[in-house]
């Protein structure tokens, strides 16, 4: 997911690592903490794809810094990892789509339209998922954890009706 917030910023911006970070914080407020620890790797990743590129400059207080941007290797890439959207971890997907809604804008119409589909698709399982969990007759959960259970089909279908 770190990818994909990456290109979507560069896409926007250049930026050097500590800018990325800033505006991830900025722009990505209600879904995840920045941190450096996840950037460096990704950037680096990204790199070897060809997906960014950056010059090296001399800052004002002589140091060596980085600035990224984003080639057209990454914006295709961009679309294909949002066309390609898949969250396997079921802690994560609720976040990880909201996320990847938030930088659905770069798409064209008729990939916002695959995009959406496929994220419909993907949500109605996992609905279906924790509906025939509580259903399941071997598993026992007391009230609280049914109702835990019930606020997240609830939150999976408001992201479902936001699409």
């Amino acid at each position: 997911m770190i990818e994909i917030v990456i290109l979507y910023i560069l896409n926007k911006y250049d930026a050097t690592i500590y800018r990325l970070s800033k505006i991830m914080d900025e722009l990505f407020f209600a879904f995840l903490k920045s941190s450096q620890g996840t950037i460096i790797p990704a950037l680096k990743r990204l790199e070897k794809l060809g997906c960014v590129e950056y010059i090296e400059k001399m800052s004002d207080g002589g140091l060596l810094k980085k600035n990224y941007s984003i080639t057209q290797t990454g914006k295709k890439h961009l679309n294909d990892l949002l066309l390609s959207f898949n969250s396997s971890n079921p802690y994560h997907i609720l976040k990880e789509a909201k996320i990847a809604i938030f930088c659905s804008n770069v798409l064209s119409e008729k990939e916002k339209a695959q995009f959406r589909e496929n994220l419909l698709n993907i949500l109605e399982l996992y609905k279906i998922k924790l509906q025939n969990g509580l259903k399941n007759e071997y598993i026992t959960l007391d009230e609280t954890q049914k109702n835990a259970v019930k606020i997240t089909i609830n939150e999976t279908d408001e992201i479902i009706k936001l699409l």
